[in-house]
């Protein structure tokens, strides 16, 4: 089991960054070789997604599932949980976007296991290396471009 907590401020605001972190569509442009699929309409409570990572025939799907959705309301944070439904990765991810100033924090809590193998200290380890450093990546280029999108609206 790896647990990951990244905590990040950013100057862009709540409304901007969750337009950002909610599109699941757009996942595939900050994760390396992956794709999305996801189910019609909007995301909500058992509204599903799956990034489908690798190349060819060595490739899976992290399929998710919402299991809870809190849109930002004037001035209130937002946030939303996933749980990790797919063969090969479980766990679960939440996303806190909670006003900062006149920007934006963002708490991001996330427990990733790999289903096809038995709990094992060193791929428990490997893991959560390879994945904090993947996801906070992620993370870093997606409130960067909520950054450039609020700087591009402003007047």
């Amino acid at each position: 089991m790896s647990a990951l907590h990244f905590v990040r401020e950013t100057s862009g605001p709540p409304a901007v960054v969750w337009s950002v972190l909610s599109d699941f569509a757009a996942y595939g442009s900050w994760m390396p070789l992956t794709r999305m699929r996801l189910d019609a309409g909007e995301p909500r409570p058992g509204w599903g997604f799956a990034g489908v990572s690798g190349v060819g025939p060595v490739a899976f799907a992290d399929s998710m599932v919402v299991t809870e959705w809190v849109t930002p309301q004037d001035g209130t944070g937002g946030r939303f949980r996933v749980l990790k439904t797919g063969r090969v990765l479980g766990g679960w991810a939440q996303v806190q976007v909670l006003p900062r100033g006149a920007g934006t924090r963002v708490v991001w809590d996330q427990d990733l296991t790999l289903a096809l193998l038995p709990r094992w200290r060193p791929v428990d380890a490997g893991l959560g290396r390879a994945a904090g450093w993947l996801y906070a990546r992620a993370l870093d280029a997606m409130l960067a471009d909520a950054v450039r999108r609020t700087v591009e609206r402003a007047p």
